[in-house]
Protein backbone atom coordinates (compact mmCIF):
# COMPACT_ATOMS: atom_id res chain seq x y z
CA UNK A 1 0.00 0.00 0.00
CA UNK A 2 1.32 3.46 -0.84
CA UNK A 3 2.16 5.41 2.28
CA UNK A 4 -0.90 5.01 4.55
CA UNK A 5 -4.45 3.87 3.95
CA UNK A 6 -6.45 6.90 2.71
CA UNK A 7 -9.03 8.32 5.07
CA UNK A 8 -11.99 9.58 3.05
CA UNK A 9 -14.30 9.57 6.04
CA UNK A 10 -12.35 9.93 9.30
CA UNK A 11 -14.16 8.67 12.37
CA UNK A 12 -13.53 8.70 16.07
CA UNK A 13 -13.58 5.61 18.24
CA UNK A 14 -17.21 5.01 19.11
CA UNK A 15 -18.23 4.54 22.73
CA UNK A 16 -20.51 1.57 23.54
CA UNK A 17 -24.13 2.12 22.50
CA UNK A 18 -26.95 1.27 24.86
CA UNK A 19 -29.50 -0.11 22.41
CA UNK A 20 -32.22 -0.19 21.10
CA UNK A 21 -31.85 2.85 18.86
CA UNK A 22 -34.45 5.39 17.84
CA UNK A 23 -34.48 8.10 15.16
CA UNK A 24 -36.08 11.53 15.47
CA UNK A 25 -35.69 15.04 14.13
CA UNK A 26 -32.98 17.29 15.58
CA UNK A 27 -31.78 20.84 14.99
CA UNK A 28 -29.21 21.79 12.36
CA UNK A 29 -26.69 22.71 15.05
CA UNK A 30 -27.09 19.34 16.76
CA UNK A 31 -26.56 17.61 13.43
CA UNK A 32 -23.33 19.50 12.73
CA UNK A 33 -22.00 18.70 16.20
CA UNK A 34 -22.49 14.96 15.69
CA UNK A 35 -21.23 14.97 12.09
CA UNK A 36 -18.01 16.63 13.20
CA UNK A 37 -17.56 14.09 15.97
CA UNK A 38 -18.06 11.11 13.65
CA UNK A 39 -16.40 12.45 10.50
CA UNK A 40 -19.53 12.93 8.40
CA UNK A 41 -19.63 14.26 4.85
CA UNK A 42 -20.20 17.89 3.81
CA UNK A 43 -23.15 16.46 1.84
CA UNK A 44 -24.88 15.86 5.18
CA UNK A 45 -24.54 19.44 6.43
CA UNK A 46 -27.22 22.16 6.64
CA UNK A 47 -25.28 24.13 4.02
CA UNK A 48 -25.65 21.34 1.47
CA UNK A 49 -29.34 21.11 2.26
CA UNK A 50 -29.74 24.81 1.49
CA UNK A 51 -27.86 24.35 -1.77
CA UNK A 52 -30.34 21.74 -3.05
CA UNK A 53 -33.25 23.84 -4.25
CA UNK A 54 -36.45 21.87 -4.71
CA UNK A 55 -35.65 19.38 -1.93
CA UNK A 56 -37.09 19.49 1.58
CA UNK A 57 -34.43 18.98 4.24
CA UNK A 58 -34.79 17.19 7.56
CA UNK A 59 -32.03 16.63 10.12
CA UNK A 60 -32.28 13.35 11.98
CA UNK A 61 -30.55 12.10 15.10
CA UNK A 62 -29.91 8.52 16.22
CA UNK A 63 -30.41 8.04 19.98
CA UNK A 64 -29.59 5.07 22.18
CA UNK A 65 -31.65 3.84 25.09
CA UNK A 66 -29.95 6.27 27.46
CA UNK A 67 -30.98 9.24 25.29
CA UNK A 68 -27.45 9.89 24.02
CA UNK A 69 -27.20 11.11 20.44
CA UNK A 70 -24.96 8.65 18.57
CA UNK A 71 -25.52 9.62 14.94
CA UNK A 72 -26.94 12.30 12.64
CA UNK A 73 -27.99 12.66 9.04
CA UNK A 74 -29.57 14.96 6.49
CA UNK A 75 -32.58 13.64 4.59
CA UNK A 76 -33.38 15.38 1.32
CA UNK A 77 -36.96 14.70 0.23
CA UNK A 78 -38.67 15.34 -3.08
CA UNK A 79 -42.47 15.04 -3.12
CA UNK A 80 -44.63 13.90 -6.01
CA UNK A 81 -46.61 17.01 -7.07
CA UNK A 82 -50.02 17.31 -5.36
CA UNK A 83 -49.37 14.17 -3.32
CA UNK A 84 -47.86 13.54 0.11
CA UNK A 85 -45.63 10.70 -1.10
CA UNK A 86 -41.91 11.48 -1.21
CA UNK A 87 -38.51 10.16 -2.25
CA UNK A 88 -35.99 10.33 0.62
CA UNK A 89 -32.25 10.59 0.03
CA UNK A 90 -29.23 10.72 2.35
CA UNK A 91 -26.17 11.50 0.17
CA UNK A 92 -22.92 10.10 1.63
CA UNK A 93 -24.57 9.67 4.93
CA UNK A 94 -25.63 9.59 7.63
CA UNK A 95 -22.82 10.28 10.08
CA UNK A 96 -22.69 7.09 12.14
CA UNK A 97 -19.95 4.98 13.77
CA UNK A 98 -19.83 2.81 10.68
CA UNK A 99 -17.35 0.32 12.10
CA UNK A 100 -20.04 -0.48 14.70
CA UNK A 101 -22.91 -0.31 12.19
CA UNK A 102 -21.30 -2.99 10.02
CA UNK A 103 -21.48 -5.48 12.89
CA UNK A 104 -25.29 -5.07 13.25
CA UNK A 105 -26.76 -2.99 10.40
CA UNK A 106 -30.38 -3.74 11.32
CA UNK A 107 -30.06 -1.99 14.68
CA UNK A 108 -29.01 1.24 12.94
CA UNK A 109 -30.78 1.17 9.58
CA UNK A 110 -34.17 -0.27 10.54
CA UNK A 111 -35.10 2.79 12.69
CA UNK A 112 -34.36 5.02 9.67
CA UNK A 113 -36.57 2.85 7.47
CA UNK A 114 -39.35 3.06 10.06
CA UNK A 115 -39.04 6.86 10.11
CA UNK A 116 -39.18 6.96 6.28
CA UNK A 117 -42.34 4.85 6.25
CA UNK A 118 -43.94 7.13 8.86
CA UNK A 119 -43.37 10.13 6.58
CA UNK A 120 -44.95 8.32 3.57
CA UNK A 121 -41.69 7.97 1.69
CA UNK A 122 -42.09 5.53 -1.21
CA UNK A 123 -38.32 4.96 -1.49
CA UNK A 124 -35.23 5.52 0.62
CA UNK A 125 -31.83 6.10 -0.98
CA UNK A 126 -28.70 6.11 1.13
CA UNK A 127 -25.02 6.53 0.33
CA UNK A 128 -23.09 4.09 2.54
CA UNK A 129 -19.77 5.87 3.34
CA UNK A 130 -17.86 2.70 4.14
CA UNK A 131 -14.55 1.98 2.39
CA UNK A 132 -14.86 -1.21 0.35
CA UNK A 133 -11.55 -1.44 -1.54
CA UNK A 134 -8.48 0.69 -2.19
CA UNK A 135 -6.04 0.39 -5.09
CA UNK A 136 -2.52 1.79 -5.26
CA UNK A 137 -2.16 4.58 -7.80
CA UNK A 138 0.74 3.24 -9.88
CA UNK A 139 -0.88 -0.05 -10.99
CA UNK A 140 -4.14 1.83 -11.65
CA UNK A 141 -2.41 4.38 -13.90
CA UNK A 142 -0.68 1.67 -15.95
CA UNK A 143 -3.85 -0.39 -16.29
CA UNK A 144 -5.95 2.62 -17.35
CA UNK A 145 -3.44 3.69 -19.99
CA UNK A 146 -3.00 0.15 -21.36
CA UNK A 147 -6.47 -1.36 -21.06
CA UNK A 148 -9.14 1.25 -20.41
CA UNK A 149 -10.70 3.15 -17.57
CA UNK A 150 -12.48 0.42 -15.61
CA UNK A 151 -9.92 -2.33 -16.19
CA UNK A 152 -8.15 -1.56 -12.90
CA UNK A 153 -11.07 -3.06 -10.93
CA UNK A 154 -9.78 -6.49 -12.00
CA UNK A 155 -6.50 -5.82 -10.17
CA UNK A 156 -5.99 -7.10 -6.62
CA UNK A 157 -6.88 -4.34 -4.18
CA UNK A 158 -4.31 -3.13 -1.67
CA UNK A 159 -7.14 -2.94 0.88
CA UNK A 160 -10.23 -5.17 0.86
CA UNK A 161 -12.45 -4.37 3.82
CA UNK A 162 -14.22 -7.42 5.31
CA UNK A 163 -16.64 -5.13 7.18
CA UNK A 164 -17.81 -3.78 3.81
CA UNK A 165 -18.42 -7.33 2.57
CA UNK A 166 -20.60 -8.05 5.62
CA UNK A 167 -22.54 -4.82 5.15
CA UNK A 168 -23.07 -5.50 1.42
CA UNK A 169 -24.34 -9.01 2.19
CA UNK A 170 -26.85 -7.58 4.66
CA UNK A 171 -27.98 -4.96 2.13
CA UNK A 172 -28.49 -7.63 -0.53
CA UNK A 173 -30.51 -9.82 1.83
CA UNK A 174 -32.73 -6.89 2.78
CA UNK A 175 -33.44 -5.77 -0.81
CA UNK A 176 -31.33 -2.61 -0.83
CA UNK A 177 -30.64 -2.30 -4.56
CA UNK A 178 -27.18 -1.15 -5.67
CA UNK A 179 -27.08 2.01 -7.79
CA UNK A 180 -24.29 2.86 -10.21
CA UNK A 181 -23.12 -0.64 -11.09
CA UNK A 182 -19.40 -0.87 -11.93
CA UNK A 183 -18.86 2.62 -10.61
CA UNK A 184 -20.89 4.43 -13.28
CA UNK A 185 -21.97 7.79 -11.91
CA UNK A 186 -25.44 7.75 -10.36
CA UNK A 187 -25.85 10.43 -7.71
CA UNK A 188 -22.65 10.48 -5.69
CA UNK A 189 -19.61 8.60 -7.02
CA UNK A 190 -18.66 5.21 -5.59
CA UNK A 191 -15.05 5.49 -6.76
CA UNK A 192 -13.11 8.41 -5.29
CA UNK A 193 -9.57 9.74 -5.57
CA UNK A 194 -8.19 10.58 -2.13
CA UNK A 195 -4.83 11.87 -0.92
CA UNK A 196 -4.05 10.81 2.64
CA UNK A 197 -2.81 13.84 4.60
CA UNK A 198 -2.32 12.19 7.98
CA UNK A 199 1.10 12.95 9.46
CA UNK A 200 2.37 14.11 6.05
CA UNK A 201 4.75 17.04 5.67
CA UNK A 202 4.94 19.15 2.51
CA UNK A 203 8.00 17.12 1.54
CA UNK A 204 6.04 13.89 2.03
CA UNK A 205 3.19 15.13 -0.15
CA UNK A 206 5.56 16.24 -2.88
CA UNK A 207 7.33 12.87 -2.76
CA UNK A 208 3.96 11.14 -3.20
CA UNK A 209 3.44 12.85 -6.57
CA UNK A 210 4.76 11.44 -9.81
CA UNK A 211 7.72 12.99 -11.63
CA UNK A 212 5.57 14.94 -14.08
CA UNK A 213 3.61 16.54 -11.25
CA UNK A 214 6.77 17.55 -9.40
CA UNK A 215 8.19 19.05 -12.60
CA UNK A 216 4.99 21.00 -13.17
CA UNK A 217 5.03 22.37 -9.63
CA UNK A 218 8.55 23.66 -10.25
CA UNK A 219 7.52 25.13 -13.62
CA UNK A 220 4.68 26.99 -11.94
CA UNK A 221 7.05 28.45 -9.37
CA UNK A 222 9.46 29.62 -12.09
CA UNK A 223 6.57 31.11 -14.09
CA UNK A 224 5.55 33.21 -11.09
CA UNK A 225 2.20 31.54 -10.48
CA UNK A 226 0.56 32.73 -7.25
CA UNK A 227 -2.45 31.10 -5.59
CA UNK A 228 -5.06 32.95 -3.55
CA UNK A 229 -8.46 32.19 -2.05
CA UNK A 230 -11.54 34.32 -2.65
CA UNK A 231 -15.18 34.17 -1.63
CA UNK A 232 -18.36 34.40 -3.74
CA UNK A 233 -16.81 37.32 -5.63
CA UNK A 234 -14.71 34.74 -7.46
CA UNK A 235 -17.77 33.14 -9.08
CA UNK A 236 -17.66 34.99 -12.40
CA UNK A 237 -14.00 34.20 -13.01
CA UNK A 238 -14.45 30.59 -11.95
CA UNK A 239 -17.46 30.04 -14.19
CA UNK A 240 -15.80 31.57 -17.23
CA UNK A 241 -12.83 29.20 -16.87
CA UNK A 242 -15.12 26.27 -16.13
CA UNK A 243 -17.13 26.93 -19.31
CA UNK A 244 -13.90 27.22 -21.31
CA UNK A 245 -12.85 23.82 -19.95
CA UNK A 246 -16.26 22.37 -20.87
CA UNK A 247 -15.89 23.52 -24.45
CA UNK A 248 -12.35 22.13 -24.63
CA UNK A 249 -13.21 18.75 -23.04
CA UNK A 250 -16.68 18.36 -24.56
CA UNK A 251 -18.97 18.23 -21.53
CA UNK A 252 -22.11 20.23 -20.81
CA UNK A 253 -21.35 22.84 -18.12
CA UNK A 254 -23.68 23.61 -15.27
CA UNK A 255 -25.18 27.11 -15.21
CA UNK A 256 -23.62 29.86 -13.12
CA UNK A 257 -26.70 29.98 -10.89
CA UNK A 258 -25.98 26.43 -9.69
CA UNK A 259 -22.58 27.45 -8.33
CA UNK A 260 -23.87 30.75 -6.97
CA UNK A 261 -26.42 28.97 -4.80
CA UNK A 262 -23.79 26.46 -3.64
CA UNK A 263 -21.16 29.07 -2.78
CA UNK A 264 -23.65 31.28 -0.94
CA UNK A 265 -25.11 28.31 0.98
CA UNK A 266 -21.73 27.43 2.43
CA UNK A 267 -20.27 30.89 2.97
CA UNK A 268 -23.35 32.03 4.89
CA UNK A 269 -22.20 29.78 7.76
CA UNK A 270 -18.57 30.83 7.48
CA UNK A 271 -18.40 32.48 10.88
CA UNK A 272 -19.82 29.57 12.85
CA UNK A 273 -17.58 27.10 14.64
CA UNK A 274 -17.31 23.82 12.80
CA UNK A 275 -19.43 24.94 9.87
CA UNK A 276 -18.69 23.67 6.39
CA UNK A 277 -17.01 26.41 4.36
CA UNK A 278 -16.52 26.99 0.65
CA UNK A 279 -14.14 29.19 -1.29
CA UNK A 280 -12.64 29.59 -4.74
CA UNK A 281 -8.94 28.99 -5.25
CA UNK A 282 -7.41 31.10 -8.02
CA UNK A 283 -4.01 30.54 -9.63
CA UNK A 284 -2.79 33.66 -11.40
CA UNK A 285 0.26 35.31 -12.92
CA UNK A 286 0.36 39.05 -12.27
CA UNK A 287 -3.40 39.10 -11.73
CA UNK A 288 -4.28 37.08 -14.83
CA UNK A 289 -6.27 34.12 -13.44
CA UNK A 290 -5.36 30.95 -15.32
CA UNK A 291 -7.14 28.35 -13.17
CA UNK A 292 -9.91 28.40 -10.58
CA UNK A 293 -11.55 25.73 -8.42
CA UNK A 294 -14.42 25.45 -5.96
CA UNK A 295 -13.33 23.87 -2.67
CA UNK A 296 -15.27 22.83 0.44
CA UNK A 297 -13.85 22.01 3.84
CA UNK A 298 -15.82 20.22 6.55
CA UNK A 299 -14.28 18.68 9.62
CA UNK A 300 -11.13 16.77 8.70
CA UNK A 301 -11.82 16.52 4.96
CA UNK A 302 -10.96 19.07 2.27
CA UNK A 303 -12.83 18.49 -1.01
CA UNK A 304 -12.19 19.67 -4.56
CA UNK A 305 -15.55 19.91 -6.30
CA UNK A 306 -15.21 21.64 -9.67
CA UNK A 307 -12.45 23.40 -11.57
CA UNK A 308 -11.64 25.21 -14.77
CA UNK A 309 -8.59 26.51 -16.58
CA UNK A 310 -7.61 28.46 -19.67
CA UNK A 311 -5.30 27.67 -22.55
CA UNK A 312 -3.57 31.02 -22.00
CA UNK A 313 -0.05 30.63 -20.65
CA UNK A 314 -0.53 26.89 -20.44
CA UNK A 315 3.17 26.27 -19.78
CA UNK A 316 2.79 28.04 -16.42
CA UNK A 317 1.05 24.90 -15.09
CA UNK A 318 -1.43 26.89 -13.02
CA UNK A 319 -3.72 23.93 -12.29
CA UNK A 320 -0.86 22.02 -10.67
CA UNK A 321 0.07 25.04 -8.57
CA UNK A 322 -3.54 25.49 -7.46
CA UNK A 323 -3.97 21.89 -6.29
CA UNK A 324 -0.54 21.84 -4.63
CA UNK A 325 -1.37 24.95 -2.60
CA UNK A 326 -4.79 23.59 -1.65
CA UNK A 327 -3.27 20.32 -0.43
CA UNK A 328 -0.73 22.17 1.68
CA UNK A 329 -3.44 24.41 3.11
CA UNK A 330 -5.57 21.39 3.96
CA UNK A 331 -2.70 19.64 5.72
CA UNK A 332 -1.80 22.81 7.64
CA UNK A 333 -5.42 23.13 8.78
CA UNK A 334 -5.31 19.64 10.28
CA UNK A 335 -7.32 17.85 7.59
CA UNK A 336 -6.74 14.12 7.22
CA UNK A 337 -7.95 13.67 3.63
CA UNK A 338 -7.79 15.68 0.42
CA UNK A 339 -10.78 14.45 -1.56
CA UNK A 340 -10.50 14.88 -5.33
CA UNK A 341 -14.04 13.44 -5.55
CA UNK A 342 -14.96 10.89 -8.18
CA UNK A 343 -14.49 10.23 -11.85
CA UNK A 344 -16.86 9.17 -14.60
CA UNK A 345 -16.19 5.49 -15.17
CA UNK A 346 -18.51 5.35 -18.17
CA UNK A 347 -15.82 7.13 -20.21
CA UNK A 348 -13.48 5.33 -22.59
CA UNK A 349 -9.72 5.31 -22.16
CA UNK A 350 -9.31 7.74 -25.04
CA UNK A 351 -11.78 10.30 -23.68
CA UNK A 352 -10.32 13.74 -22.82
CA UNK A 353 -11.78 13.30 -19.33
CA UNK A 354 -9.71 10.17 -18.71
CA UNK A 355 -6.85 12.63 -18.30
CA UNK A 356 -8.66 14.02 -15.26
CA UNK A 357 -8.29 10.70 -13.46
CA UNK A 358 -4.61 10.48 -14.38
CA UNK A 359 -4.16 14.07 -13.17
CA UNK A 360 -5.58 13.16 -9.75
CA UNK A 361 -3.53 9.99 -9.46
CA UNK A 362 -0.39 11.90 -10.41
CA UNK A 363 -1.04 14.26 -7.50
CA UNK A 364 -0.67 11.34 -5.10
CA UNK A 365 -4.26 10.12 -4.81
CA UNK A 366 -5.24 6.48 -4.44
CA UNK A 367 -8.50 5.08 -5.80
CA UNK A 368 -10.97 4.42 -2.98
CA UNK A 369 -14.15 2.43 -3.59
CA UNK A 370 -17.04 3.00 -1.20
CA UNK A 371 -19.98 0.67 -0.60
CA UNK A 372 -21.89 3.51 -2.23
CA UNK A 373 -25.51 4.23 -2.97
CA UNK A 374 -28.33 1.79 -2.35
CA UNK A 375 -32.08 2.20 -2.73
CA UNK A 376 -34.87 0.55 -0.75
CA UNK A 377 -38.27 0.59 -2.45
CA UNK A 378 -41.03 1.03 0.14
CA UNK A 379 -43.95 1.31 -2.30
CA UNK A 380 -43.56 -0.23 -5.74
CA UNK A 381 -46.59 1.60 -7.14
CA UNK A 382 -45.43 5.09 -6.21
CA UNK A 383 -41.82 4.29 -7.04
CA UNK A 384 -42.86 3.20 -10.55
CA UNK A 385 -44.94 6.36 -11.01
CA UNK A 386 -42.05 8.54 -9.84
CA UNK A 387 -39.55 6.73 -12.10
CA UNK A 388 -41.81 7.24 -15.12
CA UNK A 389 -42.16 10.94 -14.34
CA UNK A 390 -38.41 11.38 -13.89
CA UNK A 391 -37.64 9.48 -17.11
CA UNK A 392 -39.98 11.79 -19.01
CA UNK A 393 -38.35 14.84 -17.44
CA UNK A 394 -34.84 13.61 -18.35
CA UNK A 395 -35.92 12.93 -21.93
CA UNK A 396 -37.27 16.46 -22.25
CA UNK A 397 -34.05 17.94 -20.83
CA UNK A 398 -31.93 15.85 -23.21
CA UNK A 399 -33.89 17.02 -26.20
CA UNK A 400 -33.57 20.58 -24.98
CA UNK A 401 -29.93 20.61 -23.86
CA UNK A 402 -28.23 17.48 -25.17
CA UNK A 403 -26.85 14.66 -23.05
CA UNK A 404 -24.76 15.74 -20.08
CA UNK A 405 -21.29 14.36 -19.52
CA UNK A 406 -20.47 15.21 -15.93
CA UNK A 407 -16.87 16.33 -15.74
CA UNK A 408 -16.12 14.66 -12.42
CA UNK A 409 -18.61 11.82 -12.58
CA UNK A 410 -20.40 13.23 -9.54
CA UNK A 411 -23.94 14.52 -9.81
CA UNK A 412 -23.65 16.92 -6.92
Amino acid sequence: MTEQTPAPAPTTQATPVAGPLTVREISADEAVETLLELGGSFLQTPAWGRAKAGWRRTHLGWFDASGRRVGAGLVLSRTIPRLSRSYAYLPEGPGLPWDVVATDPSAWIDPLVAWARSTKAFALRLGYPVVSRIWDREPVKKQVVDNGLLSFTSLPAAVDNPAARRLEAWLDRNQWLALGADGVAVGQPRLLCVVDLRDRTDADLLKGMNQQWRRNVKKAEKAGVQVRTVGPEGLDTFHALYVESAERDHFLPRPKAYFEVMANSFTSDGGRDGAASACFYEAHVDGDVLASALMIRFGRTFSYLYGGSTERNRDARASNALQWQAMRDAAAAGCEAYDFRGFNTSLGATSPLTGLLLFKLGAGADVVEMVGERELVLSRFWHFAFARAMAARIAINKRRNGARAAEDGADI
